[in-house]
């Protein structure tokens, strides 16, 4: 947190920048409307996950993706928790346009909990590395046959089999 620290801030027409120690630490989209209220609902997900129940009145709600308030608004108590980590996970992977991919793949499979929703944004946005697999020649066959005759002493004799 930058309380109480110097921040400069650098407008521009279309949005507001602010940087501590000459490094970018946010950036705001800007609005010439009156009373316009302009907030990047990405930023606020991870302090929703502590009260999960008070998003649908929170003020950025409605810019979040709307798959996602509809999902968000149909899950209730530890169901709406999980997909608010979820939800802050893919925020903090800087991989929110991926947020309503997972939730399509995720109904187009018949699944709407937040398990397979995280299964699903795994497979859009972790792809996995699968190597090719080794190409070996084929393995020589060995022609064992053991030497048993040091046990044929204990066992009385020669095994009959």
């Amino acid at each position: 947190m930058l309380a109480g620290e110097k921040v400069q801030a650098k407008i521009f027409y279309d949005h507001v920048a602010f940087y501590h120690d000459h490094r970018p630490v946010g950036r705001f989209p800007r609005s010439y409307k009156t009373n316009d209220e302009v907030y990047d609902w990405t930023q606020y997900v991870s302090t929703l996950c502590k009260k999960p129940g008070a998003i649908e009145h929170t003020r950025f709600f409605h810019q979040m993706p709307q798959r996602w308030q509809d999902y968000l608004a149909s899950t209730k108590g530890k169901e709406r928790k999980s997909a608010l980590q979820l939800l802050s996970e893919i925020v903090a992977d800087g991989n929110s346009e991926f947020c309503d991919d997972a939730l399509e793949m995720a109904a187009a499979n018949g699944r709407a909990d937040v398990d397979s929703l995280r299964q699903c944004y795994y497979m859009i946005a972790k792809k996995e590395y699968r190597p090719d697999p080794l190409k070996l020649s084929g393995a020589p066959l060995l022609n064992y046959n053991p030497n048993l005759s040091a046990y044929d002493g204990l066992m009385g004799g020669e095994a009959h089999g």
